[in-house]
């Protein structure tokens, strides 16, 4: 059935990620509707609840601080626990029990009426507390794993350096192993698992967590292919010293993640720049993880859609290939442009750069002198638009197809399903409160483009990595650069010596 299961770390990605199983979940039809062009197989889990019924759940994995889950429980309505006095019952303990409890967080508005099967009116900024506030699913027990250490939003007790995720992993590993503990359980249950994908955000101490997490991910699973989506918060007012921060661990977690995983994709919310008629507020998780989630799920459409034989059926791996023409560029840069029709969506001009890696402070330019920008791999996905029978050719080619070196890999896939834009989803694309879905493009690619960055990136967080890690990320960060230079050059690009 080609599975993924998906590994959501941290806040933010809970956020991008509950957008993405809104969606997922609104693609569903019942008796008398047209069949779903999606493979619901691929990202759900069948299962038997506690009072015999079947259940369709996400196949996910989901991290997050004490206090970032917000009102939702771990054991929901399709899984209810045993009773207080049951539980008391069975104690070995034969005197008085004395329980303090903390005061329980109310369910928003927007989850009582879901659960009451009553209508829910569309969100808003103010009615959103938690990612759970919005959340259209539920999830497996086994799904919801919080980590006790840290307290989200502390300001005691930050959870936002680099080495502060990785110590943790390594704690909670040395107890439990967490791959075979929270992992395990949902791969067995796949008949023929396509890959993982990992949400996690890059720039606190989750990319350390997330970097600890992928080593021990390849090492138990070393043909499976494994995605990340790297988040970055946007960074709004933040004092230089924060930001400086935030890169370093960008830093440090791009030059670990990429030895590990098949493939990277940073996401950020272009700090300037935007479409005049999108509306993403960046002091916001859920616009922001919005806009993410469009990416993410628009990008990696083709991997679950049905209709396909099971010979032509794209899966992450053939994603892959198609960007990492070279063998070495597991990096790639996402590009998107949303429009409330076809008709918009093509004569718009305006991409969202979504790359933003190396960018200390606003208005930085990261493009590269020359301006030239030779693409490597890249695939294009574009929704609400059937497939198109006069592409230019080579567009839709088998990326494993015969081919000259040095040409590049360049696929297009269409499909007419649009992405929803449920009231669960804030107003930040075109036609909001007008239109119920909308026209999205993606571009993911390998191009000339991401090396100058990644170097920037490298001079700008070398002072700031503690020393005996300091050579190890430059060689690492050096490395990914080197790998998207343009060998038909003259040589002209400048040499980065520093350390």
């Amino acid at each position: 059935m080609k599975e993924i299961i998906t590994l959501q770390l941290g806040n933010l990605s809970n956020y991008a990620a509950t957008h993405f199983w809104n969606a997922q979940e609104s693609y569903f039809t019942y008796s008398g509707q047209d069949e779903s062009p999606i493979d619901h197989n691929v990202h759900w889990r069948p299962g038997i609840g506690a009072d015999g019924s079947e259940t369709f759940l996400p196949r996910t994995v989901i991290y997050d601080l004490k206090g970032g889950f917000g009102s939702l429980r771990k054991i929901n309505a399709l899984y209810e626990a045993e009773s207080a006095s049951d539980h008391a019952a069975s104690s070995l303990w034969s005197g008085r029990s004395v329980v303090q409890e903390q005061q329980p967080i109310e369910q928003s508005e927007y989850q009582k009426n879901l659960d009451a099967g009553a209508d829910t009116s569309q969100l808003t900024k103010n009615k959103v507390r938690y990612w759970s506030d919005f959340s259209r699913v539920y999830y497996h027990p086994k799904s919801l794993v919080q980590l006790y250490d840290y307290e989200l939003n502390s300001t005691i007790r930050p959870f936002e350096r680099y080495s502060a995720g990785t110590e943790l992993f390594d704690s909670l590993d040395k107890e439990h192993d967490i791959v075979d503990r929270d992992m395990r359980s949902f791969v067995e249950e796949c008949d023929r698992m396509q890959g993982i994908q990992a949400l996690a955000t890059l720039d606190d101490a989750w990319g350390g967590f997330s970097t600890k997490y992928l080593e021990a991910l390849r090492d138990e699973y070393p043909k499976t292919c494994i995605w990340l989506w790297g988040l970055q918060s946007p960074m709004l007012d933040t004092p230089r010293e924060k930001r400086q921060l935030r890169m370093s661990n960008v830093a440090q977690t791009l030059a670990s993640t990429c030895a590990s995983a098949s493939m990277v994709v940073p996401l950020s919310i272009p700090e300037s720049g935007l479409p005049q008629d999108v509306h993403i507020d960046p002091q916001s998780p859920w616009s922001t993880g919005a806009a993410f989630a469009t990416a993410i799920e628009t990008a990696t459409m083709e991997s679950r859609m049905t209709g396909r034989s099971d010979a032509a059926q794209n899966s992450l791996w053939d994603i892959v290939e198609t960007l990492n023409a070279g063998g070495s560029q597991n990096l790639s840069k996402l590009r998107m442009r949303v429009a409330a029709s076809v008709a918009h969506l093509e004569k718009s001009g305006s991409d969202m750069d979504m790359f933003g890696v190396g960018q200390l402070f606003k208005g930085m330019s990261l493009t590269q002198k020359t301006g030239r920008r030779r693409v490597f791999g890249q695939l294009s996905t574009h929704r609400g638009a059937a497939p198109d029978e006069n592409e230019i050719k080579g567009e839709n080619e088998d990326p494993r197809a015969r081919r000259l070196v040095g040409d590049p890999i360049l696929r297009r896939f269409d499909t007419p399903l649009k992405f929803p834009m449920l009231d669960s989803f804030p107003g930040i694309w075109p036609g909001a409160g007008k239109e119920t879905a909308v026209d999205v493009q993606t571009v993911l690619s390998t191009e000339t483009s991401i090396g100058p960055p990644i170097k920037t990136l490298k001079s700008l967080s070398a002072w700031s990595i503690p020393l005996d890690e300091r050579e190890t990320v430059a060689n690492g960060l050096s490395e990914i650069a080197d790998a998207y230079q343009d060998d038909w050059s003259s040589g002209s690009d400048e040499d980065d010596d520093d350390a």
